[in-house]
């Protein structure tokens, strides 16, 4: 070509192929200048589209300089035109001073600058200068940055800026320009605001000026987009330019407001009804990573994992600059020497790069020109795949996707937590306003895959200060409830720690390796096969011999575990329950509670979080079966007199027989206490786990539901046995309270009563020291006391926690104390100081005993009215006389004055004499009340919320258990054993 040796195309080093104007052609004849990461996804851009045809060739007047100009291109390139300034003299004095300060006056540059602007007084309009472009990649141009973000008022900002000035870097003259203009302006008792250049946004603004009535300029804005911190404007003024009518300008805007704007604006499409898929779908795929369509504002961090092709051309071009300036090789040989290189980095359907052919025929020209249509196209596609990982955050490389059209091969986590989820249908984002309305937000989603298998909120990591327990480096993975998750091949239920190199599953589609680049890199990990049904003592890598030593050293640890599948989780349960239903099983008072514990908390911690719900409920439902059967049993034993009956009084049965029948109620009392315990502490979890889930969701509330109705069951059977020991004692204490009130401790037969009772005790029973203090009492001392004992002996048999311990015998020493007082208030005959001193000697050899066996502040709780009431009528008959009514209230005050008239106006002072007038009440004293004490008064049963006696933590604490567990873990073995294959069964 004639002009490509002309000394124009000399100086400026541009290729030929720049003056083909077509969108393909132009990209296909410059295999230096690729498409950015702005438009990799748009390969037909209004921008491209719209260009005006340009000349093939320049005119020949061009070449030199000369006054003529030929007619101006119409569109020519903005890479090598400067507008006219409003004072041509002024301007360019000013310009030669700011722009050819310090380089040489050759005769190349004044060419280069004389040029240019003959060239833009023919083209260039003047509503177009938003921009002056440098003479030469190096040297400095204008940029005008428009908008008030930092100065109210202010139109625009003048900034020197080159071909490599980013949006960064502009935003940090401005905001230096406007810092420095504050400095200057502000007062002595004025503080100077700071700004970062991250509050900020470059914005690249297409648009046209529009001239209002009254003959001011207004700008109408077409449309805008947000530039990249790294993308340098006036590459973008050089490559892109607007269509026929519109105009460009770089305006500043501040983050928070663009971003508002934006959501506004997609609010109001999606208000509106619009279809805007094909703009979302375009703008989530230039995004790395995608995410919420309305999260523009990441853009510009997203996108900086894309290394556009126009970029690594600039370093290209940079290289083989004195290869373009070799006028021998002016021609095609720069464009095919790039089209070369970039084709062999791309690898075609054919799988080979077709060379250059000789000859100019018109086939060959046309299979050439096919041939490069086919390579642009390749191009345009590989602008996508040339991704450079971030080196600062974390992000998920894509191993394994769904839809390759969608899919992304980096996603970042930009913020410290990141959930993954699918685009909501129209009735769950109803769903998730509806939850926003009530106060409760959900997650949002920060990465939109295109499985159909996945929840809209799959997965959730965290990290840094998200989480503050975990060091630097290591994040946190949580499934949310449902969806199926995989680590390292293996099943993820629960959190657990997300460690670099680590693979995370996302249903049955999408793989991910987990990096982060702030932490050195573990060694590539090396997966054994599935660990299949969670069983490894039963599948396990290696010959038969390392399973058989594995699965012997399992059955033989004393670690509390008890591991199983899923699918055997209902014989196990009931294999525990059966097999350990009785105090004598063989396993411990806690053997039920124990084993149960351990099948629970292996559940939680490796099992899907879908099944923990319903083992609760039927370990509950299993054990009210039992019990509501034990209580039967003991009802058959020891029937209930009914009215029918009144008249026939059933003997009392011995406290002996009572006590071995109330066993199993307590020992199963005593178990679902601690099992309460131990579920409150695995659902106190589950709630925990759930925070992050969508609040109001129905899958979780119906398992909450589950997990309270177990609760439930459990509160039923505490309290039916509970209510079934004490009724079944109290009834037994009722036969033999009057006889404390009747009994002479100090006769001789009483004693003689005694000892005869002790030897008879000693022969027959002969049980410890508890045992030998109730023998040296009086026997119907004793006979109440041995109830105490029993009960006593009862509790600790079963191990009854603390608590209810307290409150069982808080109810038998109420029961004691209402008996005894009504009693003693409805006989009058036992109202001197005679017969209440014998009460009083009575109750404190019970109280004494009591103290020994660590009853005693129950005891004294409970039984102190009763002892008011007798330490009353213990007092000598000439002091009670002297005594009035005032200071007798005041010495006994649980004593309410219908009870203290009551005691004084049958007091046996004698057969002549007549109570003493001071003991009259004053007037007004409400006597109505009633002088006997109501059995409705008794305390409540609270049922114990406490820590759990059970520690799974340490080792199995007791070769019983020892002995149960081993046989549970022999039974799950048996059960696997039967469904492996002959080839793959281990002996013991």
């Amino acid at each position: 070509m004639e002009e490509s040796g002309s000394p124009r195309f000399r100086k400026l080093h541009f290729p030929v192929g720049l003056w083909i104007n077509s969108p393909r052609k132009h990209f296909a004849k410059l295999g230096a200048r690729w498409p950015s990461a702005a438009s990799v996804k748009s390969t037909t851009s209004s921008d491209a589209a719209s260009l005006p045809e340009a000349p093939s060739s320049l005119p020949s007047s061009l070449s030199h300089s000369t006054g003529s100009l030929a007619p101006p291109s119409p569109s020519p390139s903005p890479a090598f035109l400067r507008p006219r300034p409003a004072n041509q003299q002024s301007r360019a004095k000013r310009l030669s001073h700011l722009f050819l300060r310090g380089r040489s006056n050759s005769d190349r540059d004044r060419a280069i600058g004389e040029h240019e602007r003959e060239i833009w007084a023919h083209s260039a309009t003047p509503s177009s200068h938003h921009y002056l472009p440098p003479a030469s990649s190096n040297a400095p141009g204008l940029v005008k940055i428009y908008g008030d973000a930092l100065s109210s008022g202010a139109n625009y900002r003048s900034l020197l800026a080159n071909m490599y000035s980013t949006s960064r870097q502009l935003i940090q003259q401005v905001i230096t320009r406007y810092t420095e203009r504050e400095r200057e302006n502000e007062s002595e008792d004025t503080a100077l605001q700071k700004y970062s250049p991250e509050d900020f946004l470059l914005c690249d603004v297409i648009g046209k000026p529009i001239q209002q009535p009254d003959g001011a300029i207004k700008w109408q804005t077409e449309c805008r987009r947000s530039v990249a911190s790294w993308e340098c404007p006036l590459q973008l003024v050089d490559m892109w330019r607007p269509k026929d009518g519109f105009e460009r300008r770089f305006e500043i805007q501040r983050l928070d407001e663009y971003e508002r704007e934006e959501k506004e604006k997609e609010r109001e499409r999606e208000r509106d009804g619009e279809s805007y898929q094909g703009v979302r779908w375009r703008r989530s795929r230039m995004s790395s990573g995608g995410g919420p369509e309305e999260e523009r504002g990441h853009r510009g961090r997203n996108t900086e994992l894309r290394r556009s092709i126009s970029d690594m051309n600039l370093s290209l071009r940079r290289r083989q600059g004195n290869v373009s300036n070799d006028p021998r090789r002016s021609g095609n040989a720069p464009n095919g020497q790039d089209r070369k290189n970039i084709v062999s980095m791309i690898a075609t359907e054919g799988g080979e790069v077709t060379g250059s052919r000789s000859g100019g025929g018109e086939t060959d020209r046309r299979t050439r020109q096919a041939e490069e249509e086919k390579d642009t196209c390749d191009l345009e596609v590989m602008s996508q795949s040339l991704i450079l990982p971030p080196t600062d955050r974390p992000y998920f490389l894509l191993l394994q996707g769904y839809d390759q059209s969608k899919d992304f091969v980096l996603y970042i986590m930009a913020g410290h937590t990141h959930v993954f989820g699918r685009k909501p249908t129209f009735q769950e984002r109803e769903m998730d306003r509806e939850r926003e309305r009530k106060g409760k937000r959900p997650l949002k989603v920060d990465t939109y895959l295109s499985a159909p298998d996945l929840l809209v909120r799959h997965l959730l990591i965290r990290r840094d200060t998200a989480v503050p327990e975990q060091p630097r480096g290591q994040a946190l993975a949580r499934p949310f409830r449902g969806g199926p998750v995989t680590l390292n091949g293996a099943p993820l239920y629960r959190e657990a720690v997300l460690k670099p190199g680590d693979l995370l599953g996302l249903g049955s589609h999408f793989l991910f390796l987990y990096r982060d680049p702030r932490v050195t890199p573990a060694p590539p990990l090396a997966l054994p096969p599935p660990w299949q049904g969670d069983m490894s003592t039963s599948y396990s890598p290696g010959g038969m011999t390392d399973r058989q030593e594995m699965l012997r050293l399992y059955l033989g640890s004393t670690e509390s575990l008890l591991r199983f599948q899923a699918k055997h989780a209902d014989a196990l349960l009931q294999e525990i329950i059966l097999k350990n239903s009785n105090p004598d099983s063989g396993g411990g008072a806690l053997a039920p509670a124990y084993l149960l514990s351990l099948m629970i908390d292996y559940a939680s911690k490796h099992l899907d979080p879908a099944l923990l719900p319903q083992l609760l409920l039927k370990a509950a439902n299993q054990i009210k079966g039992i019990v509501w059967d034990k209580i039967k049993e003991f009802g058959d034993k020891h029937p209930t007199q009914n009215s029918a009956e009144a008249d026939v009084e059933l003997p009392p049965p011995s406290m002996q027989k009572l006590s071995s029948d109330l066993r199993p109620l307590m020992f199963w009392m005593s178990n679902a206490t601690e099992l309460l315990n131990f579920f409150q502490v695995k659902v106190e979890a589950m709630e925990k786990e759930w925070e992050f889930e969508a609040p109001g969701d129905p899958v979780l509330s119906a398992d909450m539901d589950t997990c309270s109705e177990a609760l439930a069951q459990l509160d039923d059977v505490i309290m039916h046995t509970f209510q079934q020991c004490v009724y079944h004692l109290t009834k037994t204490l009722y036969s033999l309270l009057p006889a404390l009130l009747d009994t002479n401790p100090f006769s001789s037969e009483e004693k003689k009563k005694g000892k005869a009772g002790a030897k008879d005790r000693d022969g027959n029973e002969g049980q410890g020291d508890e045992e030998e203090d109730v023998s040296t009492l009086p026997p119907t001392v004793a006979g109440l006391v041995d109830v105490y004992r029993c009960s006593l002996q009862l509790s600790r048999e079963a191990c009854l926690s603390p608590p209810l311990t307290s409150q069982t015998f808080g109810y038998l020493f109420f029961f004691t104390n209402t008996s005894l007082l009504n009693t003693l208030l409805e006989r009058d005959s036992l109202f001197s100081w005679s017969r209440a001193v014998q009460i009083r000697t009575n109750l404190d050899l019970v109280l004494d005993w009591l103290q020994g066996a660590g009853l005693g502040d129950i005891a004294s709780e409970f039984l102190k009215k009763l002892s008011v009431t007798v330490n009353f009528l213990c007092i000598p008959k000439t002091r009670l006389i002297q005594s009035s009514w005032s200071s007798l209230q005041e010495e006994h005050p649980l004593l309410n004055p219908s009870q203290l008239q009551h005691l004084l106006t049958h007091y046996k002072l004698g057969p002549t004499r007549a109570p003493p007038s001071s003991w009259a009440p004053p007037l007004g004293t409400e006597l109505g009340g009633d002088i006997f004490e109501s059995f409705l008064d008794h305390p409540p049963l609270i049922l114990p919320n406490e820590t759990p006696r059970l520690d799974l933590n340490q080792p199995i604490p007791s070769p019983e258990l020892m002995k149960e567990v081993t046989r549970l873990r022999t039974f799950l073995w048996g059960l696997d054993h039967d469904e492996l294959p002959a080839n793959q069964r281990t002996r013991l």
